[in-house]
């Protein structure tokens, strides 16, 4: 069983719970999960590896709670924004792409009209 340092924890989630809970609002809003219970439970996974994470320096630890709390936001059915929008003749590529796969994934297998069997199939 591993012990936790309470006081130690403690003075983690005093350091870092004021950020974290901006990035929750932000990550929140206009979403139907809360803020607070997202702040929650990325610190209670900070618990869980605590241990680890006290010996690494702030950036290292942040990166570490941005991720987690990504990680938590998702599971608990947030949807995390795109990193940017595609440009339109980037989306038109890529619908152009997704329609010509749909049209050669409807081919039928190569050989399967001519009776060979175990021939290639996309």
């Amino acid at each position: 069983m591993v012990t936790v340092n309470l006081h130690a924890f403690g003075e983690f989630v005093r350091k870092h719970r004021p950020a974290l809970e901006v990035r929750a609002a932000r990550l929140c809003a206009g979403s139907a999960v809360d803020s607070t219970e997202l702040v929650g439970e990325t610190l209670e996974r900070a618990l869980s590896v605590f241990e680890r994470l006290q010996d690494q320096d702030t950036a290292s630890v942040t990166q570490w709670l941005d991720g987690a709390m990504s990680r938590c936001f998702s599971r608990m059915g947030g949807q995390l924004p795109d990193a940017r929008a595609a440009a339109p003749d980037l989306q038109q590529t890529f619908d152009l792409l997704r329609a010509r796969f749909r049209e050669v994934y409807a081919q039928p297998a190569f050989g399967k009209s001519a009776g060979v069997t175990g021939g290639w199939r996309m």
